[in-house]
C-alpha cells in the first residue's frame, strides 16, 4: 500500500506562491487540483525524469507521479521494479522527492 501525503492549511494563495499551477484536466466542478513538477533524475546534466505533485485544494491530499521529462509517460520502474536493478536510481529519485515534500511541508500519513 502506498503512503498518502497531505498539505495542512492549504490555500490557493499558498499554491500559487509556491509554483503550483491550476490543472483543468485534473479538476472538475467539485475538486480543484494544482500541479507542480520538479526534476528528480538527470543524466549528463540533462533532466530525464521529473516528479509531479497533484494537490487537491479541497482536502489537501497530495498525489505524486514520476514521468519521463516533459511528457505524461510514467516511469515504469518507479511503480513496478520487480525486474531489473533500479535500486540506486530509485533511491536518488526518492531522496529528491522527500526533500521537496519537506520543503513544501507536505506530511506523510
Amino acid at each position: 500500500m502506498q503512503d498518502k501525503y497531505y498539505k495542512i492549511n492549504i490555500s490557493k494563495e499558498w499554491l500559487m506562491a509556491n509554483g503550483f499551477k491550476y490543472s483543468k484536466s485534473l479538476s472538475d466542478e467539485k475538486t480543484h487540483v494544482y500541479t507542480y513538477r520538479f526534476p528528480v533524475f538527470k543524466y549528463e546534466r540533462m533532466t530525464v525524469l521529473e516528479c509531479e505533485l497533484n494537490i487537491s485544494l479541497e482536502d489537501g491530499e497530495v498525489k505524486l507521479n514520476v514521468y519521463d521529462y516533459g511528457t505524461n509517460d510514467k516511469f515504469a520502474a518507479f511503480y513496478y521494479c520487480e525486474y531489473g536493478n533500479y535500486d540506486k536510481m530509485l533511491q536518488i529519485i526518492w531522496n529528491k522527492i522527500e526533500y521537496m515534500l519537506g520543503k513544501l511541508q507536505i506530511e506523510r500519513r
